[in-house]
């Protein structure tokens, strides 16, 4: 599966990011954001191995708003797979790293967070519309997420946020889903919401290490 590792400027960062692009995206869509949330993580971004149409994708669809949900747990095994492998190859943290995922992105975060167990410190999902209702065993405490959507957003509606919201909590995840008054583009005001969620969960790690 193809991935983009960057390797964090500042030395011993125990901070990590980790990227899933849109529908139509790449590996490099969401450098920004990552920047925006926290420019002194490494990174970790990820390109989905499925062609929907010329358009890169995580999994494929049946219709618009119906997924292959074989192809969802296929690929969610494999990106699981790769997770876990790229964390000792690249020596770093799942506890420690956090899910950033637009769109399609947001929507394999979504699968992966409800259905394995990633040990993630927690996720940023923009704009996600997730409509699978498979969901494993493993619960979400201690792991804090945030749902970002656009109030004139007609493909991933803010009510289908507060459906997901819904779903992770029940997992015991603490969630916050933050509105904003555009459609389905990322926002800079998602940015900046991403950057103050993120700030207290970057100085949990930091502390955490101290006391190492």
């Amino acid at each position: 599966m193809k991935h983009l590792y960057i390797k964090s400027r500042k030395e011993n960062a125990k901070e990590t990011l980790i990227l899933f692009h849109g529908t139509g995206g790449r590996e490099t869509d969401l450098l920004e954001v990552a920047t925006t949330v926290n420019s002194e993580a490494n990174i970790l971004s990820f390109r989905g191995d499925v062609d929907e149409n010329g358009q890169t994708r995580f999994f494929k669809r049946l219709s618009l708003k119906q997924y292959d949900e074989q192809s969802l747990k296929e690929e969610g095994d494999k990106i699981y797979g790769e997770l876990k492998k790229l964390s000792s190859d690249y020596n770093f943290e799942l506890g420690k790293a956090v899910i950033i995922g637009y769109s399609n992105g947001a929507n394999i975060a979504a699968y992966l967070m409800l259905n394995y167990d990633l040990g993630v410190r927690g996720a940023m999902l923009m704009h996600s519309a997730y409509r699978s209702e498979i969901t494993g065993k493993d619960m979400l405490f201690d792991t804090d997420v945030l749902l970002t959507a656009g109030a004139q957003d007609m493909v991933a509606t803010a009510g289908e946020s507060y459906t997901l919201k819904r779903k992770l909590e029940n997992k015991g995840a603490n969630v916050t889903v933050k509105l904003t008054d555009g459609s389905h583009e990322i926002s800079p005001m998602e940015l900046m919401e991403g950057h103050v969620w993120y700030m207290p969960i970057k100085k949990s790690i930091r502390d955490e290490d101290k006391l190492l």
